[in-house]
């Protein structure tokens, strides 16, 4: 099974056949040209030609087989050949020390495993001639699956006292249902470069690689083939199989990561989850967050990466969600869990991640909250007020009438002096309140300006088109603050909603905005905020149906 055969059709009389003969019998063989060759003989004065085909043939199963006839049509005759019988046997088993200058090694790194598990199938390319043009055919077999790992690795080693070039390859194997499986050989095709001499003398200080070609003149083809191999596939075991076990097999750990830990009302804190190992990577399930009371959860899209080393397949999954807190106080976020089945161990294991506590502040509306409860504790019941007593009189005399100052110029020159200088400050307190007044007014117009302008802004701004979800956020927000003479910096759907409603809006159109907010809040938080996202409505026609209203 692992020789290559050369094989010769000479046909004598012709050195031009019109075409290649045919050749009977080559099915079960693998059938590689060799090149062509004519002749001219001069035997006893008389001129004889001829033309020699060449062709290597490699069997692809073992038995008896007859070979030929061949046949050429020549001047419209057809000439046939005699027939050769080949016998096909496996290779022995117990290999002597010198097993020639080229030939395959193939070994599993386990002949016993699991479903979905992985082992490591190796073929080692033993050379001590040059080649070139190798080809690998691996063996098919159904619910088995071969994927190769890094790069085929070249270097020398000696083997029962034989320098060798060796050209190692390895696949990694995964059986997806379990049985009893017989690997089939491997084989690599190649040319073996000859020598121009025929001294012998095999140029083995030259990488085989390498293509001197000055030095060889012609090649041979020839296909080498490993052993067959047995592996035994057993079914995961059913006792103590998790309920949310997903099929992950292998080697795997956890990582997660909460950030911030301490932050505000409607603010957003990132959990990363990590799920990575060596095993069927592509079975790392998609990981899920329970509802959370206070906290809204937005979900990012997971990140699978996969890679592969001389030892197998590996890689990751990661996911993550932006967590939304909408009161404050320690809120806790529980740890998330998955399932596999260890391959070391022989048994399911359950990874988890960590559990947190969110610590929120309170933000801007608990705060406006509390102040007003403080005020109404303040001016409450409990308030006693006194009646005003007299504690007591100046030590100086109290004068009650001009008269008792005398009526002299002097002292009535005193005497409006006196009274402007009583008169001033009621005068300056005057004035200041004009100035309070028209300041207030002021910015009363000024507030009532910007109230009205704030639809016509928003108009055109909108009316640009392409706004991503964030910028479509903001706006709303600007409207709202500009319209309603609020200062919100985040300025949450349901805050909104209760903003419309305090200022006339019916509560249809104020849920109608309250829906558009929400699905750009949820672009946002689930890492689209910069795509373009459907409100959901016209949203001219709605802010223009809130001004109808608010008026």
């Amino acid at each position: 099974m692992t020789d290559s055969v050369q094989l010769v059709v000479s046909v004598a009389g012709s050195r031009d056949t019109g075409s290649d003969p045919d050749i009977q019998g080559l099915e079960n063989f693998a059938v590689r040209p060799g090149g062509t060759s004519s002749r001219i003989e001069f035997i006893n004065g008389r001129m004889s030609s001829g033309i020699e085909y060449t062709y290597f043939i490699q069997p692809q199963k073992v038995g008896s087989f007859t070979i030929g006839p061949a046949s050429v049509q020549i001047g419209g005759k057809t000439y046939s050949s005699n027939r050769s019988t080949l016998k096909v046997v496996r290779p022995a088993a117990d290999q002597s020390d010198d097993r020639g200058p080229i030939f395959l090694e193939a070994e599993l790194s386990k002949t016993s495993m699991y479903v979905e598990e992985q082992a490591i199938y190796t073929l080692k390319l033993y050379l001590r001639k040059n080649v070139k043009d190798i080809r690998l055919d691996l063996p098919e077999k159904e619910n088995l699956s071969f994927k190769q790992l890094a790069k085929p690795a070249e270097y020398r080693s000696n083997r029962r006292g034989r320098e060798y070039n060796v050209l190692e390859v390895r696949y990694a194997v995964v059986p997806s249902k379990p049985g009893a499986y017989s690997v089939e050989p491997a084989r690599m095709s190649m040319t073996v470069l000859e020598p121009r001499s025929r001294s012998g003398r095999s140029p083995l200080g030259d990488p085989f690689f390498k293509d001197p070609f000055s030095a060889f003149t012609t090649g041979r083809p020839l296909t080498v083939a490993g052993p067959a191999l047995q592996l035994d596939v057993r079914p995961l075991p059913e006792a103590g199989k998790p309920p949310d076990f997903s099929g992950l097999v292998g080697s795997f750990n956890m990582w997660s990561k909460l950030d911030p830990v301490s932050l505000k009302t409607g603010e957003s804190a990132t959990l990363t989850v990590s799920v990575s190992g060596r095993g069927n990577v592509n079975r790392i399930p998609d990981l899920k967050i329970p509802e959370l009371d206070h906290i809204k959860i937005y979900a990012d899209q997971p990140v699978l990466e996969s890679t592969q080393d001389s030892e197998g397949l590996r890689g990751s999954k990661t996911m993550k969600w932006a967590l939304v807190p909408e009161k404050g106080g320690r809120l806790e976020v529980p740890p998330v869990a998955v399932s596999y089945f260890d391959t070391q161990n022989h048994a399911y294991k359950t990874l988890r991640s960590s559990g947190y506590t969110l610590s929120v502040l309170r933000g801007k509306e608990e705060k406006i909250e509390i102040a007003a409860a403080g005020a109404a504790a303040t001016n409450g019941e409990g308030a006693v007020k006194h009646a005003v007593e007299e504690l007591g009189r100046d030590i100086f005399p109290v004068h009650a009438a001009m008269q008792d100052f005398g009526t002299t110029k002097r002292l009535q020159l005193e005497g409006w002096l006196l009274t402007a200088m009583f008169a001033l400050p009621f005068i300056i307190y005057l004035g200041t309140l004009c100035g309070f007044k028209l300041r207030r007014s002021t910015a009363t117009g000024q507030a009532d300006i910007n109230a009205k302008k704030a639809a016509r802004r928003f108009y055109k701004q909108y009316g640009r088109g392409g706004l991503a979800a964030g910028e479509l956020l903001e706006l709303i927000r600007d409207y709202l603050n500009n319209r309603f003479g609020v200062s919100y910096g985040s300025l949450i759907p349901a805050e909104a909603a209760t903003i419309l409603m305090d200022g006339g809006v019916g509560a249809d159109t104020a849920e109608k905005l309250r829906a558009c907010m929400q699905r750009c809040e949820d672009a946002v938080y689930s890492g689209k905020g910069d795509e373009v996202v459907h409100p959901g409505e016209d949203l001219v026609q709605l802010i223009k149906k809130i001004e109808k209203e608010r008026r």
